[in-house]
């Protein structure tokens, strides 16, 4: 057959003269030369038996690829393990850029193989063929040291040295390409391994930097957390950032979060404390990565408003204890509880993103505060008078917009009032005698506080919306007997 003087002198030789570098990328087969190799495979595989060689030729192809595997490209790679990272892989690039030129030149003068032969016999395909065949002579033989200098690259990266990003990405492919159409080999070949080195380093840093203060800490966890996600999606195939930000983050997060949070000096309640805005929200966006990583600051959280509660109380106490009268009015008093939910709603809204776990802290820590009382006057008494105390002539000197925003801190402590009833009976009784005696300062803001009283208490019992509903009774009828030049409305 024609093997030996057309398709092996005028193709393969030729072919593996140019992978080995002894011609000129130019010289690459022409048209006609094309035709002619494509042509002698055509006949030699479209004869009748005996004379057809198509079982021949495909089983020269294997061999042909597989000898110059062994020959040209083994001996190569072997005489480059143990000299660096770099230098290992940049040949394997080389050859396994020259396999797929192999691969698509032989494709191309069999293709009468694929399309009848291979077909026919439920055989491998010629390009299917040629993978396999780089994969066991050469993949299996050489993986782990390129495993081994591909990690060696990241970890160079990640000390801060610039490498080849574009050489690590093709052997990556290459990885992938050794999976047959699946990613068995890159996952089990590289990023396993990967896994577990990144695991490894991580534990170390994490030993480094714990003596740092926890926002200094957690600077370098964020920026660590970015450039392996970053490095994922320079080279590395993304199925793996999941599985690396998880180790990342069980490494340098996780392991040492209860550490973090409680330091003395810089953790989560020395942060509260000194109004430490773009840390605490670093410290949420960070922990807020973990399953129930959030718990536990938000117990901080409650803790800490609580304690602060406590602080205005015992200063009421003590003012109470050292001589001063007790009194339903103690604007002092309500104001520093208004000051301190108005304080750390917002830090919940802008610092914990309104999260409901932080929600929940504020609110559990505000009931405790705003059911504690001192002396013999209840809060919800000492609040139902600070608001007769702003609703009516004679009291505050405040605008229109501040009045509004006093209601809407008064309402706001309002609903952690357990016993919103007292609350209410207290109000009513207060609002009807601003009403009778022609003191309160403008129906439109008594109107709006009865509204907002209204709207917290519909969302409770049904009595709690009658007592409401009666004080909303109370403007209503007043309005209109003003407006029907009536007398005021009194109380029987």
């Amino acid at each position: 057959m024609g093997w030996n003087d057309e398709i092996k002198a005028k193709a393969l030789d030729r072919l593996e003269d140019l992978l080995n570098g002894n011609m000129r990328a130019g010289s690459m087969f022409g048209p006609k030369e094309y035709v002619e190799i494509y042509t002698t495979c055509y006949d030699m595989c479209t004869q009748r038996s005996p004379y057809n060689w198509s079982r021949e030729l495909y089983q020269r192809h294997g061999e042909t690829i597989e000898e110059y595997l062994k020959k040209a490209v083994l001996p190569r790679l072997r005489d480059h393990t143990g000299q660096g990272g770099t230098i290992l892989l940049t040949e394997l690039r080389f050859r396994w850029q020259n396999h797929q030129i192999m691969n698509k030149w032989l494709k191309k003068f069999f293709t009468y193989l694929d399309r009848y032969y291979v077909k026919h016999h439920s055989l491998p395909t010629l390009s299917e063929a040629g993978l396999r065949c780089f994969r066991t002579k050469v993949y299996d033989e050489i993986k782990e040291d390129t495993t081994a200098a591909i990690h060696g690259l990241i970890n160079e990266e990640r000390e801060g040295r610039i490498i080849d990003k574009s050489l690590v990405k093709s052997i990556i492919e290459l990885y992938e390409s050794m999976g047959m159409g699946t990613l068995d080999a890159y996952n089990r070949d590289l990023e396993q391994p990967l896994l577990k080195f990144t695991r490894a380093y991580y534990a170390r840093k994490r030993e480094d930097w714990i003596n740092d203060s926890t926002p200094d800490y957690l600077i370098k966890a964020e920026d660590a957390l970015e450039e392996e996600r970053k490095r994922v999606e320079d080279y590395l195939n993304a199925a793996s950032e999941s599985k690396i930000l998880k180790v990342v983050e069980e490494e340098i997060l996780e392991k040492v979060e209860t550490n973090l949070l409680q330091k003395e000096s810089s953790g989560c309640r020395a942060l509260l404390q000194n109004d430490k805005s773009e840390d605490l929200q670093r410290m949420f966006r960070l922990f807020s990565r973990l399953e129930n990583g959030l718990n536990p600051m938000a117990d901080i959280l409650q803790s800490f408003i609580t304690e602060k509660g406590e602080e205005i109380i015992n200063s009421r106490k003590a003012r109470l204890d050292g001589g001063e009268k007790d009194k339903n009015d103690d604007p002092k008093f309500v104001k520093s509880i208004m000051t301190l939910h108005a304080k750390y709603l917002n830090v919940v809204k802008k610092d914990f993103s309104g999260n409901s776990l932080f929600q929940k802290g504020l609110k559990d820590a505000f009931v405790e505060i705003v059911n504690k009382n001192v002396g013999q006057f209840t809060n919800a008494e000492l609040m139902s008078t600070f608001c007769d105390r702003i609703l009516k002539s004679g009291g505050e000197k405040l605008s229109e917009a501040e009045v509004e925003v006093h209601m809407e801190k008064i309402v706001q402590l309002f609903s952690y009032l357990t016993d919103k009833d007292l609350f209410a009976e207290i109000y009513r009784n207060q609002l009807a005698k601003r009403l009778l005696s022609q003191r309160s300062t403008s129906d439109d803001a008594e109107k709006l506080m009865i509204a907002k009283l209204k709207m917290q208490c519909e969302r409770s019992s049904r009595r709690r919306r009658k007592v409401c509903s009666q004080i909303l009774l109370l403007v209503v009828i007043n309005d209109q007997n003003s407006k029907l030049g009536c007398a005021p409305w009194t109380q029987n």
